[in-house]
């Protein structure tokens, strides 16, 4: 059975893939943590930023009502399975959004700083500042434990409570 892949850098499920989570620091401190398929946490917190994509962080784009928003998307790779990696800048439509890789893809052909789209339905977390904390950020939560204690000291630092 493939594991989920998380790869850590600036800021499923059923079938066998490959998940590479991203995580909203720097795209040169990249480091991959490993999760099963059926990672219920993981799940659940790609579960969350989906259900709260459309009530918390679309208002808040709307509204400007912060900076940097990104958003984390479930990327089809060769292996028949998804990358899941952070964009911004981004591009909303209702059909399509439009980013910019902020780190490096683990699992298809890419680069940092290459310009991708994807599907609305591909969305598998969002993230935002605001006041100097990150908002949603939902799959980052999940990594905490799994990453080194300074840096994820700091990232806990930095998070904003759920909505």
């Amino acid at each position: 059975m493939s594991a989920f892949r998380s790869s850590l850098a600036s800021l499923c499920l059923g079938l066998c893939l490959s998940l590479s989570v991203t995580l909203p620091a720097r795209a040169d401190e990249d480091a991959v943590v490993g999760y099963e398929t059926g990672d219920t946490q993981m799940n659940m917190a790609i579960g969350q930023a989906r259900a709260t994509y459309e009530t918390v962080f679309i208002p808040a784009v709307r509204a400007r009502s912060g900076s940097r928003f990104m958003l984390k998307a479930g990327i089809d790779t060769p292996a028949n399975g998804f990358e899941h990696i952070w964009i911004a800048p981004i591009s909303i439509s209702a059909q399509k959004i439009t980013g910019t890789l902020m780190n490096e893809p683990v699992h298809f052909k890419a680069h940092a700083g290459d310009e991708i789209t994807f599907a609305p339905n591909q969305i598998s977390d969002w993230s935002f500042r605001r006041e100097g904390k990150l908002h949603g950020n939902y799959t980052t939560r999940v990594m905490l434990p799994d990453i080194p204690a300074e840096q994820a000291a700091k990232l806990r630092a930095q998070l904003a409570p759920l909505p």
